[in-house]
């Protein structure tokens, strides 16, 4: 099927459709039984149609509503990505309710903090692991009236007001007259400036809060977003990043908007899998899925032979020097353009097989893409578009553009959204994207949305010559030294983790007289590295403090610093056993280090690097 959409990318869009609700029935009206959602069931991909969206999403509506849920309602959803989650956030939302996603990673007391704070009168769950995590706290939620289960679940946990999916659509289904008109009135209706969600920070400090974002700060996203890259009706996306980020949240909504369609992985493991069974065009990601591509393919370099090692540092120069005509907007030239055809045949083609070979774009949010990752990318022809954003401007702020990148940036500030950087540094903004404010937190509310309309990012950046913003750290990350040096922690931890043998790292150093830092080191490379020189070790531990192993992370450490002044530089290190984990509430759902929490509990480790 051909794109029905104008090559500009602009969807001609009616007025009226200011709802999410409303769009995605004009969608299932123009596309009708062309497929929108894919998993895999059983060993083989299964498809769902605009038609089947639109008739699932009714039928969770009605039964919502036989339940008494409606306008204001919360509605919270404790779930892996699938068609399912979809259709419970479009029926929430088409009566006037509004979705409160849940990562399936947190743990029972995080789940009750969110669900007390948003006072949920139902939560859907995906599976019974899931399940017992509410039970386990079911008796503090006096709210909580109702569990609906995604999956069948054992008869031993049944008790009252829990219910299988199929028996929610089934009310849905055999739902009076009355209510399917009700149900027809409410979305009719909607407005844009209804509240569409309330999605809890990942809390790097303190408490998780509520954002309330609105119909058209999504939609004015999505908007602005396509004004600065294309998508169209035929892309196809490999879903896997947690619908309950924003990040992911205003792609699905992008994808739906444009008619594309959403394929949902089956496991963060499977992604490469997944990736070559279903050739996406589009892939949208953290950093972190980046870097471990960008170091599986060095791994395979570095065992390869002598001459095809050989092979690729030739290819890899072509590449670069391809990218740099690129970005400066020149043309390749007839030589260049030989070379690299050749290049592609020899090594470029492989590495694009291993998405899938049909990837024409990748995005990166959600934390900092270090520029070298993004440059030996697009060297070997996959374009990675950076931009930045918060929960709190759905998300995007600015963007790359395909015809205009600077890597190492986020790009330009999106059209219809205004940026300035404060006096010390910090960046605001103002425009249809930004939150309504925080679940009932006035006052916090206030300390960062000004009467305004501006909203204080926390971010520290600012403009190049030519317009592209920089992010330079989070405000309250800043590090002052004992010499009043000031010191962006987010640039060094880049710098060292894009270092192959150096999984991640964590600086540290306020009020200090010199930086330090915490290395978690990449043990299977590393364990590699110590079978090569013969070192005799009977576990990690034995590694740790292994002369040989902590001169070679010494010098790995001193190289990925050269670019910094004296003052910045990591001094002194330990090295760690194990990488910080979500599970152990060190690094937040994307994978961004929450710092109070590792200086806390590393302090002993820290603070003997200065003695």
């Amino acid at each position: 099927m051909g794109s029905s959409l104008p090559e500009n990318n602009k969807v001609q869009e009616n007025s009226h459709l200011d709802t999410l609700t409303k769009m995605v029935d004009d969608r299932a009206a123009r596309y009708g039984d062309k497929a929108v959602l894919e998993r895999k069931r059983d060993g083989g991909w299964e498809s769902m149609s605009w038609n089947d969206l639109s008739s699932l999403y009714k039928e969770v509506a009605r039964g919502l509503m036989k339940f008494g849920i409606g306008k204001g309602d919360r509605v919270a959803i404790l779930s892996e990505n699938r068609p399912e989650w979809v259709s419970v956030d479009l029926g929430t939302l088409a009566v006037h309710g509004a979705t409160v996603p849940l990562y399936w990673t947190l743990t029972p007391v995080q789940l009750e903090y969110i669900l007390k704070d948003a006072n949920a009168r139902i939560i859907f769950v995906s599976n019974t692991d899931y399940l017992d995590k509410i039970l386990k706290i079911r008796s503090s939620l006096p709210e909580l009236q109702t569990i609906v289960c995604f999956d069948t679940y054992p008869r031993d946990r049944d008790a009252e007001g829990i219910i299988a999916f199929d028996e929610l659509l089934e009310m849905g289904r055999e739902a009076d007259p009355e209510i399917w008109e009700d149900l027809g009135r409410s979305i009719a209706s909607g407005k844009g400036s209804d509240l569409a969600t309330i999605i809890y920070t990942s809390g790097t400090t303190g408490e998780p809060k509520g954002v309330m974002l609105t119909h058209s700060n999504f939609l004015s996203n999505v908007k602005a977003v396509l004004e600065v890259i294309s998508v169209y009706d035929t892309d196809t996306c490999l879903s896997f990043l947690p619908l309950s980020h924003v990040f992911e949240r205003v792609a699905y909504y992008l994808f739906l908007y444009v008619g594309g369609k959403i394929i949902y992985a089956e496991s963060i493991e499977k992604i490469v899998d997944n990736m070559q069974e279903v050739s996406p065009t589009i892939l949208i990601s953290v950093p972190r899925i980046y870097e471990k591509a960008y170091a599986k393919i060095l791994d395979r370099v570095h065992e390869a032979s002598a001459l095809r090692k050989m092979i690729f540092g030739f290819c890899l120069r072509i590449g670069q020097e391809a990218s740099q005509k690129l970005q400066r907007g020149q043309e390749l030239g007839f030589a260049l353009s030989l070379k690299m055809k050749i290049a592609d045949k020899l090594v470029f083609g492989k590495i694009r097989e291993t998405f899938g070979g049909e990837i024409r774009l990748m995005i990166s949010g959600g934390a900092a893409l270090s520029k070298d990752i993004a440059e030996f990318f697009h060297a070997a022809g996959l374009l990675i578009l950076e931009g930045y954003g918060l929960s709190e401007t759905s998300p995007v702020i600015s963007a790359n553009d395909p015809a205009n990148i600077r890597f190492g940036s986020v790009g330009k500030v999106m059209q219809g959204v205004e940026v300035r950087i404060e006096d010390d540094g910090e960046i605001s903004t103002r425009g249809p994207n930004v939150m309504r404010g925080y679940y009932n937190r006035p006052e916090e509310t206030a300390e960062v949305l000004d009467q305004d309309g501006w909203f204080y990012t926390g971010d520290i950046g600012h403009f190049d010559p030519d317009g592209f913003l920089w992010i330079t750290d989070r405000k309250k990350a800043i590090i002052v030294t004992a010499g009043g040096k000031n010191v962006a922690p987010m640039a060094l931890e880049n710098a060292l983790s894009t270092d192959q043998f150096i999984a991640q790292a964590f600086v540290y150093g306020d009020g200090r007289k010199f930086i330090s830092a915490l290395i978690v080191p990449d043990w299977e490379r590393m364990e590699n590295y110590a079978r090569e020189k013969n070192i005799d070790y009977s576990s990690i531990r034995d590694l740790i403090d292994e002369p040989v192993i902590l001169d070679f992370l010494q010098k790995r450490v001193d190289g990925a610093m050269k670019d910094f002044s004296s003052a910045e530089q990591v001094k002194k290190f330990k090295v760690m056993e194990r990488e910080f984990s979500q599970d152990d509430g060190e690094v937040t759902p994307t994978l961004k280090l929450k710092r109070k929490e590792i200086t806390k509990r590393y302090w002993d480790d820290l603070e003997s690097l200065y003695k």
